[in-house]
């Protein structure tokens, strides 16, 4: 079996933040994002590919490197160089399934999800169904619901999905864990053959992989992988300030802060100085500088300096001085 994590979007969303940094790169907690990913499937899994684009590839490889993964990590550099060239996530699988020639079971995971659950516990639900399956989670909230594609289960068996439904028939979304049998990585071949013959413009069907478990459901036995507990999209500010905040269960204070008040959910990474300002819900990265100011629900990248500023729902990128 190996498994795929896909690391190759520029996140756009948490920009500035990620302008030159890979979002699965992100620290949450004591290390970052793809680390607990990375360590959940290691041991069930005979090697993890890592897709990323070529920009970020030497930061995959020297984190491969620093964590001594060698023997059973590496990266795989797609095909592009911008947000606006990229294959799309499908895509980007369908064209690492042919340049490496892969033939093995598969799992195919977002590097940008933060889970409860045990990886090596969808393995073996993967093993006992023999056929494709998707991980499945109650957002329980139907605004929240209708970013996600909407999965309908009648005995841990898909029976319909709608991705991205304006008015969501429920709650129980697919989020970015997929399992494929070997016997059947013929349905990502498929699925492209299938929409190219349709007006559904590429960057759609190639990009969205929601779309491939819709139309694969109709088409084979899919079974959904439901968990209780904590699932995070960590790809926009709101969805890291809550991984975080489930990860430290607190807060962790590596920097300087004189005369300061530290409210809940903070992360003050060593180096950054905090001095007569109140920090609360944020995360400030090394070597920023926070005087006399305000900082809610905000990111403040290194290097960053404000003073006297009051901060709330901010991105303040690095080497940025307010």
């Amino acid at each position: 079996m190996k498994a795929i994590i896909l690391a190759g979007g520029h996140a756009t969303r948490l920009w500035p933040i990620t302008k030159n940094r890979a979002k699965p790169l992100l620290p949450l907690g004591d290390q970052p994002i793809i680390g607990y990913i990375v360590q959940d499937i290691k041991k069930e899994v005979d090697e993890i590919i890592i897709s990323t684009n070529e920009k970020f590839a030497d930061d995959f490889d020297s984190y491969i490197a620093e964590q001594g993964l060698q023997k059973t990590v590496r990266v795989v550099v797609e095909d592009q160089d911008s947000e606006d060239e990229k294959p799309g996530t499908i895509g980007a699988i369908i064209n690492l399934l042919d340049k490496e020639d892969i033939r093995d079971d598969l799992i195919v995971i977002g590097g940008d999800n933060y889970q409860s659950f045990d990886g090596a516990e969808f393995v073996e639900f993967c093993r006992e169904k023999e056929a494709p399956a998707n991980v499945v989670y109650d957002v329980n909230d139907e605004d929240f619901a209708s970013q996600f594609g909407i999965v309908d289960v009648d005995d841990e068996k898909i029976v319909d999905f709608e991705e991205k439904p304006e008015e969501p028939p429920s709650t129980l979304a697919s989020i970015a864990w997929y399992f494929f049998p070997k016997d059947q990585l013929s349905l990502f071949g498929d699925y492209e053959d299938h929409f190219a013959e349709t007006d559904i413009p590429a960057d759609q069907y190639l990009d969205e992989p929601g779309r491939l478990i819709e139309w694969a459901h109709k088409q084979t036995d899919m079974y959904a992988f439901s968990f209780d507990g904590e699932w995070f999209d960590v790809g926009t500010p709101q969805g890291y300030l809550q991984a975080t905040a489930s990860v430290t269960d607190g807060k962790i204070v590596n920097g300087d802060t004189s005369k300061s008040e530290i409210g809940e959910n903070v992360v003050i990474m060593e180096g950054a100085e905090v001095e007569n300002s109140t920090v609360e819900n944020s995360i400030i990265f090394p070597e920023a500088h926070v005087k006399d100011s305000n900082v809610r629900n905000s990111i403040l990248d290194q290097h960053a300096k404000i003073d006297d500023v009051d901060l709330n729902d901010a991105l303040i990128g690095e080497h940025t001085d307010i």
